[in-house]
């Protein structure tokens, strides 16, 4: 009897994963722009996926994230590269826990740089009517986008200092600071200059107090 009702349990949620998946990942629609805030709840940061690889909006940059270590005796480490180590292990073996925590990272930067299709959909209707932007603030500014945004740091901190406690076991951490590096593609029409610097932005973020997380990295 509990066997069947685990089994049924399992498949309740696996039901309900792919069904939020299938929602996440249609076309923006009617049944999509009504629980929009619901299902991007759910997917992101940990299950977020895009289809940014295609056109119209295809990606552009290359997005790198590091962290960085304050100690209590007043010293600070190097810039620790959170990214490629992580890309690189997923890459090798998809099978492992690494395919979802790499997701961690990219998850934050949708949550935090990509405007959503419904957010976006207003924006668009708000140029094309030439209508007052301050009118649709409650819209495109709100709680639930900012718990969001809040929801997206608290993740990529708590995950950069998991990778810190790995990488500094014995050492008294006191606050952790994070910077993500974003490099735009070489347009195509410099495909073949080797001299075509590619343009790079920084995105500082706050220092926050370190907060004791069991180490997840090897």
């Amino acid at each position: 009897m509990i066997k069947k009702i685990g089994v049924s349990l399992i498949l309740c949620v696996f039901v309900f994963h792919l069904v939020i998946t299938a929602l996440y990942l249609t076309p923006f629609n009617p049944v999509k722009a009504k629980y929009s805030f619901a299902v991007n709840a759910y997917m992101e940061p940990l299950f977020s996926q895009n289809w940014r690889l295609f056109a119209p909006n295809p990606a552009s940059t290359n997005n790198q994230f590091m962290v960085r270590a304050q100690f209590a005796d007043g010293g600070t480490s190097d810039w620790l590269d959170l990214t490629t180590f992580m890309i690189d292990k997923n890459q090798a073996n998809r099978f492992t826990p690494y395919n979802r925590l790499v997701r961690i990272q990219r998850g934050a930067f949708t949550s935090l740089y990509q405007t959503d299709e419904v957010t976006l959909k207003i924006s668009q209707k708000i140029e094309e009517k030439n209508l007052d932007r301050e009118d649709y603030d409650h819209l495109l500014e709100n709680e639930r986008t900012q718990k969001k945004d809040e929801y997206a740091q608290e993740a990529l901190n708590r995950y950069a200092q998991s990778y810190v406690r790995s990488v500094y076991p014995e050492k008294d951490i006191e606050k952790t600071q994070i910077i993500m590096q974003e490099t735009k593609a070489v347009p195509f029409s410099e495909k073949d200059n080797e001299q075509y610097e590619r343009e790079q932005q920084l995105h500082e973020f706050k220092w926050v107090d370190f907060v004791e997380v069991s180490p997840v990295f090897d």
